[in-house]
């Protein structure tokens, strides 16, 4: 039941689809899309921000036809209860595995960069107890924290642009060189890097506002989410002098940065972290969130509370799981096929299947 401590208005919904989709790879994407697209990698950003924009567009579609229920209640009811159910929980241990990928990636970046003497189970604990304090409590004290958070982006986007005065935009020439076809696959790269915008499967109908403003509220978040991607790995591009050095530094935001400093602030590229962890948490806690959640709806009980120390305790056993960077890339590699198989694929079946249903309106199903 939506009640209304839990409602959460549009601008609360463009905050949260922008702490959703900004997380970990923001630190890779420069590197990881720069290795395909070499100097065309901003292209790449564009060209995914427009793909996502179009598989918004599906969500919505299918959304709009079910404005009073969440993504786990339009399955079985399009589906039925025991075929729906089977989905729902494939949805969830997609989250799951999906939110232990990114808690992994994080501890793997805090061990290189900050403590590497702290385990790395002690790192994952302390996020996911954050995560679990921010999502115990109703979507609107979330959406509040999401909302705090989401300003101190342009902490990072002053870091990056004080880092231009010694960039040189000659580097960016010849445009087009690599070619579309690695435009498109530098596009791949960076789609998985934007995820997080399903969420809205979920928030649709706890957003107190009207239809077309929920899409404009969405739209207006990954639009704003896909400059600001493009503008860092336009930074990016301008700043190291070869394509080489590029290609050999995973986490190029921070080697840009790294060499200044400040009278009050030494290391800045230690600034830039504590900032990037609180994007990385609600990142996590969206995965979280909608994991107990999935539980919640496919037991029929009241409160996602209850689910979360068992979906944290599995988040954080798959987490350790990879123990280097090559087992982590074979993680996202085996990974790829899931998030377009339930992102796209699921999604776009379902808003086929809905108009076979009986003429209703389908909002009048929930809620």
């Amino acid at each position: 039941m939506i009640t209304k401590e839990s409602s959460i208005s549009k601008t609360q919904l463009f905050f949260m689809i922008i702490q959703s989709q900004i997380g970990v790879g923001i630190l890779s994407l420069p590197h990881d899309v720069s290795l395909i697209s070499k100097n065309d990698g901003w292209i790449s950003i564009l060209i995914a921000g427009l793909i996502i924009q179009v598989i918004i567009l599906v969500l919505w579609g299918l959304c709009r036809r079910f404005p009073s229920l969440t993504i786990y209640e339009i399955i079985p009811h399009i589906l039925g209860k025991r075929l729906g159910n089977a989905v729902i929980l494939c949805y969830i241990l997609y989250f799951v595995v999906t939110g232990s990928l990114v808690l992994s990636r994080f501890s793997q970046i805090i061990d290189i960069w900050i403590l590497q003497r702290t385990p790395n189970w002690i790192l994952i604990l302390l996020m996911l107890g954050v995560c679990v304090y921010l999502v115990k409590d109703n979507l609107r004290s979330m959406a509040r924290f999401y909302v705090l958070v989401t300003p101190m982006l342009i902490i990072l986007f002053g870091l990056i642009t004080y880092s231009l005065k010694d960039a040189n935009f000659l580097y960016l020439l010849p445009i087009g060189q690599s070619g579309i076809s690695n435009m498109l696959k530098g596009s791949k790269e960076a789609t998985f890097s934007m995820l997080g915008f399903e969420f809205m499967l979920f928030l649709y109908p706890y957003v107190k506002a009207s239809e077309t403003r929920k899409l404009i509220a969405i739209s207006s978040a990954h639009l704003f989410v896909t400059l600001f991607y493009t503008y860092l790995v336009f930074a990016s591009l301008v700043f190291f002098e070869t394509r080489q050095d590029l290609y050999l530094t995973p986490q190029p935001l921070l080697y840009m940065i790294k060499a200044y400093s400040f009278q009050i602030i030494e290391r800045i590229d230690l600034f830039f972290l504590s900032i990037w962890i609180i994007s990385v948490a609600t990142s996590i806690a969206t995965w979280l969130f909608l994991s107990s959640h999935g539980l919640k709806y496919l037991f029929e009980r009241a409160n996602h509370a209850a689910f979360l120390p068992y979906t944290a305790g599995i988040i954080f056993i798959i987490a350790l799981l990879p123990d280097n960077e090559t087992d982590l890339e074979k993680f996202n590699k085996l990974m790829e096929p899931a998030h377009f198989s339930f992102i796209v694929v699921i999604p776009l079946c379902l808003f086929l299947l809905s108009f076979f249903l009986p003429n209703k309106r389908h909002g009048d199903y929930s809620v």
